[in-house]
């Protein structure tokens, strides 16, 4: 197996885990200056999962942002992408907030995702990493309408 895969394996526990996870982040806080750091990612490996972003994504995003207090974010996004309004309304909380954003895509930010990466100030991504396509998605609500007559 390769050196991240191993990597991995050797994290056995959930709270292994999420010590990591921190010791990984206030790394790339402290390599961008002491930004703050907002993770909103999806495991994109969950076909059958509600993975892409949504009106339940508000709240939480909105609660982490309470927690922060510094003048620049950086944004880890992972996303197959969701509603563009909900992205509009997440970035309108970001931008009020603070005065410099960057977005760091470590794998794919599509559609919706990719309308939230442009909302960036800055975007820093690796050879793995990929925007997609902006595709609107419209559905059709089919309605039938009984006339009577006047």
């Amino acid at each position: 197996m390769g050196n991240y895969a191993d990597y991995l394996n050797n994290l056995r526990t959930a709270d292994q885990v999420n010590t990591e996870r921190q010791k990984i982040l206030k790394k790339i806080s402290e390599l961008r200056d002491k930004r703050d750091i907002l993770v909103i990612a999806s495991d994109l490996s969950k076909s059958k999962a509600p993975i892409s972003i949504d009106y339940t994504d508000i709240l939480p995003v909105q609660d982490q942002l309470s927690n922060l207090h510094g003048k620049s974010i950086d944004i880890i996004l992972e996303t197959p992408g969701g509603f563009a309004e909900v992205v509009e309304d997440i970035v309108h909380l970001v931008r009020k907030k603070y005065e410099s954003v960057g977005m760091i895509i470590p794998g794919w930010a599509k559609s919706a995702g990719t309308i939230f990466a442009m909302a960036g100030d800055e975007i820093l991504m690796g050879s793995n990493s990929a925007l997609g396509p902006v595709d609107a998605q419209i559905s059709v609500v089919e309605r039938t309408f009984q006339l009577t007559p006047s």
